[in-house]
This record gives structure tokens, sequence and C-alpha cells, in this order.
């Protein structure tokens, strides 16, 4: 294998696990950023959903441009921007400015994520789900040692909750110059002298059920995973479990990815083992009240999560390959959507409800993801793409 193009690999791993430790020290920090702000649940929805909808408007505007200009330059301009955006949320002194920069961090993030999976399935085609899987593994990861981190610097007065931001705006500094010297490939049919690629028809029926599966599977991964420790803190005032809860959810999607790269399974199979064992795991959160009982249930989501986006994303990039990063992107830009829309309605609903009020919506979001992806994404459409 060309040593550029194997670069490009961990180049890629790093980029998501630094996603992953943003999004895990987010998850933490949220309701200390809020309190800092002064920011009510709704608020707080609120400034989740700021991120989420950058998430699904950046794809939107650049997923294009990865297909037409090359994926790589694509990270090159992104990479920068979610370094700058970390960085200026972690000196904000007012929430403007703070909402502003972390809209900053939701459009790298986004953009990066996208991009990076689309160019990782043009480098790899036929081992999609192998590196897929992989390269997400390396996302939670990040997310698993972030909190666990910062979970015990912060209550000691080494580090405030901004340092969340530095530390992940740092590790893109460094990552950039070896993003620089990595080579990846682009779609097999592109026209290498023209850089177009052929007008592929990607509205398709198969898209629309991808959307509809994205969109449901971020909202419930967005619902568990930023209103975990707030769970914990509001119903038990227990903040040190609220932690070992998001870092259990991700440490179970670390492991369980790693396994599910080297499972032969179909793709197809692994979101729908996914969106039902996690309906039922939910309904199991809501019926008990004990906090380690709960504390093992987040872990267990974390587990039969685990293959759900990077096989969406796999079933799309392959199905679509010379339009992957477009496909990608929308695919990101939908579970952004399903990202903004979870948390401002888990918020509204905690306040006359409290927070298991909330994860009934979660509940209903699994459910659907399970009946559209087992009704709709059947075989033969897959393969008709």
């Amino acid at each position: 294998m060309d040593k550029r193009l194997a670069l490009f690999i961990p180049v890629v791993c790093g980029i998501t696990f630094f996603l992953g430790f943003e999004t895990g020290g987010f998850q933490l920090v949220l309701l200390q950023a809020a309190q800092y702000f002064k920011l009510n649940n709704v608020m707080m929805g609120i400034l989740v959903a700021a991120q989420y909808s950058a998430i699904t408007v950046g794809p939107l505007l650049f997923g294009w441009a990865a297909d037409r200009f090359g994926k790589k330059i694509i990270l090159q301009i992104f990479v920068p921007l979610f370094a700058i955006g970390c960085f200026g949320a972690g000196i904000s002194k007012t929430v403007a400015a703070f909402v502003s920069f972390v809209f900053m961090i939701g459009m790298g993030y986004s953009v990066c994520e996208s991009t990076g999976s689309s160019a990782l399935s043009d480098s790899f085609p036929g081992k999609e789900s192998r590196y897929l899987n992989i390269m997400q593994c390396f996302f939670c990861l990040g997310a698993v040692l972030s909190p666990q981190i910062f979970s015990r610097l912060i209550p000691g007065g080494f580090v405030t909750w901004r340092a969340v931001f530095l530390v992940a705006g740092s590790g893109y500094v460094l990552l950039f110059p070896f993003l620089c010297l990595s080579r990846c490939k682009g779609p097999t049919t592109a026209d290498s002298a023209t850089g177009r690629v052929s007008k592929q028809k990607l509205l398709s029926p198969l898209l629309i059920v991808l959307l509809a599966a994205m969109l449901t599977y971020v909202a419930v991964e967005t619902g568990i995973a930023f209103f975990a420790n707030v769970l914990f803190v509001t119903e038990y005032s227990n903040t040190e479990l609220g932690a070992y809860a998001i870092s259990g959810f991700w440490f179970g999607m670390t492991v369980f990815r790693f396994v599910f790269a080297l499972v032969k399974m179909k793709m197809r199979n692994m979101v729908l083992l996914g969106f039902s064992s996690s309906c039922v795991l939910l309904l199991l959160l809501l019926l008990f009240r004990n906090q380690w009982m709960l504390m093992g249930l987040f872990v267990l989501l974390g587990v039969v999560l685990a293959p759900v986006w990077p096989m969406i994303i796999g079933i799309g990039t392959s199905s679509f390959r010379e339009r992957s990063g477009t496909a990608a992107s929308v695919l990101t830009a939908s579970g952004g959507f399903g990202g903004v829309v979870i948390p401002v309605l888990i918020g509204w609903v905690s306040e006359w409800g409290g927070f298991y009020g909330g994860f009934w919506l979660l509940v209903a979001s699994s459910a659907i993801g399970f009946f559209v992806v087992l009704k709709a994404c059947n075989p033969v459409l897959i393969q008709q793409s």
C-alpha cells in the first residue's frame, strides 16, 4: 500500500478521535456551561441544537464540493475551521459568542466526519464496513476519555469546563501537517481530466430510507449522550455517576464498533439489530430507578447502537459510489437535523415531566428507525441503487 495512502487511515482516525473528545467533553460540561451563562433547561437544549444545526447545514453546503474538488482539499479547509471554533468557544465570555463558536464547531465537525467517511469508503472499496467501524471506534474512544479526564480535573480546580474545547482544538492543530502529507483516493469513476463524476442518480427510494434512518439514529444517540449526565445530576444529585454513564455509553460503542468491524454481517442487519435492541433497553431505562442499573443500561445502549451510524453511511457511500461525498454529506445533515430537534424537545418535556419523560421520545425514535429500515430498506433496493 502507498505510504501516503496508509497515512490517511490514522489521520482520519485522529480527526474522529478529537471529534469524539469534543463531543464527550461537551456532554460532560453542558450543565456547567449552561450554569455559567445562566441558561434554563430549554435554553440548554437550544445550546446543544446550535452545534447540531451546523451539522445539518455544513454538509448540505459543502458535500458536493468534496466530489467536485477533492475530499482532501475540503478536509484541509474544515480541520482548521473546527480548531478555530474550539479555541473561540474556550475563551468566549458571552452566550452569543459561545453559541456562534459552537455553531462553527458543528460546521467543522460535520464536514470533517462526512468527508473523512466518504474518503475512506472511496480509498478502500469493498472494505467499507471494516474501515468505517474502525474510524468510529476512535470517535468513541475520544468520547470515553474526555469525560473521565475532565470529571477529575475540573472538580479539583486544575482546569475549567473551557479546557474541553481548548484541548480538542489543539489536537486538530497537531493533526493538520499529517493530513497535508497523506493521500486519499477519489471515486473510481471520476474523470481525471475534469475532476467531475458522472451524473449518478442520488435522489432515490434508498436514499430517502437512509435519511430517515440516520435522523432517528442521531436523535437517539444525542438524547442519550447529552442528557445522561443531566439525568443523574438532576434526578439523583450524582455527578460522578453521570460522568461514568457518558463514558460507559461511549466505551460500549468503542469496543463493539471494533467487534462489528471484524464480524461478517450484512450492513442492513447490523442497523436493524441496533434499532431493535436500543428500543428494548430504553424501555427498561424508563422502568428502573436504581442508579447502577441505569448505568449498566447506558453501557448496553452503547453496545447495541455501535454499528448503526457507520453502517448507514457504509450503505450510502457504497450504493452511490460515484457521488459518495454528497451521499455521506446529506446523510450527516439528516442526522444533524435529528440532533437539532431532540435536545429542544427533551428540554421542553423535562420542564414539566422530568428527564425521564424526555426519554420516551428516544423510545419512539428507535422504533421508527427499526420499522423504516425493516420495511423499506430491503436488499433488492440496495442492489438496484
